[in-house]
């Protein structure tokens, strides 16, 4: 479990593989908080860890890093506000990974598959033709 902002930082710039696979461990939503705070130019490797919570990946939707939020776009655990906040990203290419998860909800499809962007609203009614693929 990875304790500390710090112990994070070590392994994910460390040169050894074994200590860099550490930064996939889980630690606590109070560390993981403390990682954005102290190290907000590791958020994408955050965003990477399978074990971060919802509420991680709410504060991660909001970053000003577009590619952050690109990242959390397509994660299967998000939940309503960040689905919504996603869909309405100034970016097209968050707003098309949201179009583009099968998690996302019917209804912010439904509102994609109207994107001025062709690419979002195409993929948004497909996903809304075909829900599981």
């Amino acid at each position: 479990m990875i304790s500390s902002a710090e112990e994070f930082k070590l392994c994910v710039e460390s040169d050894n593989e074994n200590e860099r696979i550490k930064a996939y461990d889980s630690a606590s939503e109070e560390v993981w908080v403390e990682i954005l705070c102290k190290y907000p130019e590791l958020s994408r490797k955050v965003a990477f860890n399978s074990t971060i919570s919802a509420t991680i990946l709410e504060l991660l939707s909001q970053s000003d890093d577009e590619e952050v939020r690109w990242d959390i776009a397509m994660k299967r655990s998000l939940n309503r506000l960040t689905f919504e906040r996603l869909a309405n990203d100034n970016n097209p290419s968050v707003r098309h990974r949201i179009a583009c998860n099968t998690k996302t909800p019917q209804d912010i499809l439904a509102k994609l598959s109207l994107d001025e962007d062709k690419m979002i609203s195409e993929a948004a009614k497909k996903r809304l033709k075909h829900p599981y693929s």
